[in-house]
């Protein structure tokens, strides 16, 4: 029983660690210098996709 409870709080601390690391990641990615982020918004405008056209 007592390995049981023992397991279960290693698998809240390791999952809640992978799940911060990953929030702090994906903030970190948005939120960073337009150079270091996925969206530039100096980009020109022909390069934004127009949906609906050919």
């Amino acid at each position: 029983m007592g390995t049981g409870i023992i397991g279960t709080i290693v698998s809240l601390v390791v999952g809640g660690s992978v799940a911060a690391v990953t929030v702090v990641g994906v903030v970190n990615s948005q939120t960073s210098a337009p150079e270091k982020s996925p969206v530039d918004s100096h980009a020109p405008t022909s390069s934004i996709i127009e949906y609906g056209e050919n």
